[in-house]
């Protein structure tokens, strides 16, 4: 088979979805590259029944850094992530890499068009989004509506060209990300995908604080 899209989830813990996911994951001529970032629970064991890669890491490396490590054996053209506890279908997936025919870089988007109380969220998790988009925005100028979607590809020039000395190895990776793309001119698409709401989410509300000095960090370093 020729690999054509490399899809790397990052999982933590996720015991409960990963199985279901990994069942309706079927993309034409894709390797799908599970990442298990610290688990405690017995996600390895399910995602070692599936027919795809598999890494290991002990101990937390963060979503940011559960995903870096599975870019490094990526071999596809296209090369992307998405969560793992199924908040986006295979549909949502096959549509993002679809769009790589007319940009470097596409990630799917909540809100992009879409009114805030339409949004399939919790109130409180909104209102901390909104928050969040604020000060990317105000603080890196990257203008997009949603950058913590858990759904984003790219072609494999974007990735190979852009600076892999990352700051930021949780969940505000993906800002970090999208700065090092824009910053080597590289377009990047936002796309309106509806995200399935969650019950459960590796998200706390204990990582904002982390979150927020990153943001700043970055900041600081641009």
């Amino acid at each position: 088979m020729k690999i054509v899209n490399s899809i790397i989830i990052p999982a933590y813990n996720e015991e409960e979805t990963i199985g279901d996911f990994l069942k309706q994951l079927k993309i034409p001529n894709s390797e799908i590259i599970v990442v298990c970032n610290g688990c405690t629970d017995r996600t390895p064991d399910i995602v070692k029944t599936f027919p795809v890669k598999i890494m290991v890491f002990p101990e937390k490396i963060g979503k940011g850094g559960a995903i870096l490590e599975g870019m490094k054996h990526a071999s596809g053209k296209n090369m992307g992530f998405v969560d793992a506890d199924g908040s986006f279908d295979n549909n949502s997936i096959k549509k993002i890499i679809s769009e790589l025919d007319n940009a470097d870089c596409v990630i799917a988007s909540k809100y992009k068009g879409q009114r805030f109380m339409k949004v399939k969220s919790k109130f409180a998790r909104k209102i901390s989004s909104r928050i969040w988009n604020f000060l990317v925005r105000a603080l890196l100028g990257l203008d997009f509506d949603d950058t913590q979607a858990g759904l984003k590809f790219m072609k494999r020039e974007v990735y190979e060209n852009i600076d892999k000395n990352f700051i930021t190895t949780g969940f505000e990776f993906d800002v970090e990300l999208l700065k090092k793309i824009k910053k080597r001119g590289y377009g990047v698409k936002e796309v309106f995908i509806p995200v399935k709401a969650m019950e459960k989410s590796t998200f706390s509300f204990s990582d904002t604080p982390g979150m927020f000095w990153n943001l700043l960090r970055l900041c600081f370093r641009r």
